[in-house]
């Protein structure tokens, strides 16, 4: 008798999550269209998509023109470095480069170790991560830390094959990051205004064990789930394993609600969805962007520009999706950038694209699995 109240109260669970999807799809593709439809009816918006256009074509153009390894990566930068002012600008870009430059030279000291053993690497990467996922959610300059884990990861899992490219991988990454970090605060300095900011607040590392026990779990379950993607990897070999952690340890980086209002695993099963329904639409967009075969470097530049200012527009916008503009662009640009001009060929893009979703399949079946529901998490917070 228990055991088949156990299998319906099961059955319900299931449904309940799968009608609980079905209203977030329909939050989210509704927010999205809204948000299209706004283009052009807030000068705010528009001025700031503005921003992010000229500076990711400022970016990938002077990677182009220095030859960079992965001009993507910098463009990314460029885009990512932005706030709504020029001094939130400039000191996000300098958390942004000073947690990539110290996690490049962690992740060069340490493959020549981690690399050789998979379970000291497995290890490193779990403790990175959720180191980088709490001081998120717990320090003033958790943006470096969390860069500072990104970064050493990127260097140990693209050096996996040849463990002598770590040194090379993580200067490249470095340069990379420092010219689009350049070129948004550049950007920021002629366009943006620069009115002072209070310091950010955060309640700081102690009590990790006590009130902030709820930010050391989320570490936790940040760090079990990129070793999953990395083991995954491993034994069905999954495209690009680097781009699969930094969308694991991004999206883990959804802040807790103080007061504990609100589950742990709504937030990550919310934000987890937002970035795949933004990586969906900007992979999509992008592919179709490619599939014209654009060989004018300026068209190609133009068409960058265009769907980026897009993507500011929605994450500035006022319709609850952000986050789905942030990854719109994020994958927009990674899939249209490849090399050092216009891409002659789709599948590179398709490679990529697939490599992001292939994260976010096993992000979400990590977070159903372990994130707790309501209940749980208000246990949690009792004891």
């Amino acid at each position: 008798m228990s055991r088949g109240l156990g299998i319906a109260r099961y059955g319900r669970a299931v449904v309940e999550d799968f009608r609980e999807g079905a209203r977030l799809l329909d939050r989210t593709l509704t927010g999205f269209w809204r948000e299209l439809a706004d283009i052009g009816s807030r000068p705010t918006q528009s001025r700031m998509g503005v921003v992010a256009a000229v500076s990711v074509v400022l970016t990938t153009s002077v990677a182009l023109l220095m030859q960079l390894d992965a001009p993507w990566w910098a463009a990314v930068s460029g885009y990512m470095s932005l706030m709504s002012t020029g001094a939130g600008s400039v000191r996000r870009g300098l958390l942004r480069l000073s947690g990539t430059i110290v996690g490049a030279f962690v992740g060069f000291v340490m493959a020549r170790w981690l690399l050789y053993d998979q379970v000291a690497l497995c290890l490193f990467l779990g403790v990175a991560t959720m180191a980088g996922v709490v001081a998120m959610q717990v320090s003033p300059h958790g943006l470096a830390w969390l860069f500072m884990a990104i970064t050493s990861s990127l260097v140990l899992l693209m050096s996996l094959n040849d463990p002598t490219l770590a040194f090379q991988v993580a200067c490249d990454r470095t340069i990379d990051v420092a010219v689009g970090v350049s070129c948004a605060m550049v950007t920021a300095k002629v366009l943006q205004d620069w009115h002072a900011e209070p310091p950010p607040t955060a309640p700081g590392w102690r009590h990790l064990l006590g009130a902030q026990w709820p930010s050391l779990l989320h570490g936790v379950r940040a760090g079990i789930s990129v070793v999953t993607v990395l083991l995954v990897w491993t034994m069905v070999d999954l495209p690009d394993v680097g781009q699969m952690a930094v969308t694991i340890a991004v999206v883990m980086a959804a802040p807790l609600i103080a007061d504990g209002g609100t589950s742990t695993r709504h937030l990550v099963a919310e934000k987890s969805f937002h970035r795949f329904m933004g990586c969906l639409l900007g992979g999509l967009v992008a592919l179709a962007c490619l599939a014209l075969q654009v060989e004018s470097l300026f068209w190609w530049l133009a068409m960058i520009g265009g769907v980026v200012w897009v993507g500011m527009h929605i994450q500035m916008g006022r319709h609850g999706i952000p986050y789905v503009g942030t990854q719109f662009a994020f994958v927009y640009v990674i899939t249209m950038v490849q090399g050092l001009a216009p891409p002659e060929s789709i599948m590179q893009g398709v490679d990529r694209f697939a490599g992001i979703i292939g994260g976010l399949g096993i992000l979400m079946i990590v977070s159903l699995l372990l994130w707790p529901n309501d209940q749980e998490l208000k246990n949690e917070l009792r004891t």
